[in-house]
């Protein structure tokens, strides 16, 4: 894959990736949030920090596109790979990391419940994006041999 792609890409799948937090964690389960608010940052406090949000879409989303890169597949369905991708990524990312802030904080169970229900629902969208996005990628290796 190209530079130029991988950047473009990049920036995509982090923007979409910023939205899915906000309309998961704020919009949806923002409520829920309120039995865990001994254990987190205040607003101002967290918006001050916002910038490692940012950063943070940024890193996933360029090892998540460069990942789908190196294992996609020409001879499959680009939906299905996408939905297989963000399960794995999911299963690998989030979940070992929700049940370790489980395991260490007191998280009502509902509540990780809930995240996990979410996260894997926007790992899976994030990995129909990028295969989206890169299911002509085996035609363009094709015109440039």
């Amino acid at each position: 894959m190209r530079l130029a792609k991988l950047v473009v890409r990049t920036i995509v799948v982090a923007i979409v990736m910023f939205a899915l937090g906000f309309i998961g964690h704020q919009l949806l389960l923002g409520h829920d949030y309120v039995s865990i608010v001994p254990i987190m940052r205040n607003t101002p406090d967290m918006q001050a920090h916002m910038p490692f949000a940012l950063l943070s879409s940024l890193c996933f989303a360029a090892a998540f596109v460069w990942i789908y890169s190196q294992g996609r597949s020409n001879d499959k369905p680009w939906f299905g790979q996408g939905l297989r991708f963000g399960v794995a990524v999911w299963a690998l990312a989030s979940a070992p990391l929700y049940l370790t802030n489980y395991l260490i904080e007191p998280r009502p169970g509902l509540f990780v419940a809930k995240v996990f229900g979410w996260e894997i629902i926007a790992a899976m969208l994030l990995g129909l994006l990028v295969a989206a996005l890169s299911k002509n990628d085996g035609a363009a290796q094709e015109r440039e041999t």
